[in-house]
């Protein structure tokens, strides 16, 4: 056998793999995952980051706060990153929209759009579109996917008062209610 057929027949063994792989992933797409092992660790400390408002602003987003006194009065934070593009995140929407209008005021709320196919002009059209009344930034430079090992959109990471990681999921079935409670429980 020549390298040419070698390499040919290990193509098609990836191709197929790759299809089966898919084939099982898209069989379950309406499977959600809920606390999920992928991303930032549970108990972990959220990290600080910086992304960009739709008009273009650095936003230092910082879970918990930054200093012993703002982190007294630091509010419970949810944050999702998700794409224009992602069916998860279109189906997950209406459970943030519940979410942030049940507890808008006693949690933060950032959807922070990936920049994978898309753009802040796109973005910011979808969320001007949808009507989103959550706050909406953009993650120019990747740095914020990268700080919370985001493996997928529709991934989402609920933060306590003290800045600590207390739920992660990814799909469109998370129940952000209990996650959010259990955020905001007294310690």
């Amino acid at each position: 056998m020549n390298v040419h057929m070698a390499s040919k027949m290990t193509f098609v063994r990836f191709v197929s793999l790759a299809a089966v792989v898919f084939a099982a992933v898209a069989g379950s797409a309406h499977v959600a995952i809920a606390q999920t092992d992928e991303g930032i660790a549970l108990g972990a400390t959220a990290p600080a980051i910086v992304v960009s408002s739709l008009a273009g602003q650095s936003v230092r987003l910082t879970p918990g706060g930054a200093t012993p006194a703002e982190s007294r009065n630091a509010q419970p934070m949810i944050v999702e990153f998700w794409a224009t593009w992602c069916e998860f995140c279109e189906r997950l929407e209406p459970a943030m929209r519940s979410a942030y209008a049940k507890y808008g005021t006693r949690v933060q709320f950032a959807a922070i759009a990936v920049n994978v196919n898309q753009s802040v002009t796109r973005v910011a059209r979808h969320a001007e579109e949808r009507k989103l009344a959550y706050p909406v930034y953009y993650d120019a430079s990747g740095a914020a996917t990268r700080a919370f090992e985001v493996a997928a959109t529709s991934f989402v990471v609920v933060v306590d008062r003290s800045g600590k990681v207390v739920y992660t999921g990814v799909g469109d079935q998370q129940d952000l209610d209990a996650a959010i409670r259990r955020a905001l429980a007294p310690k």
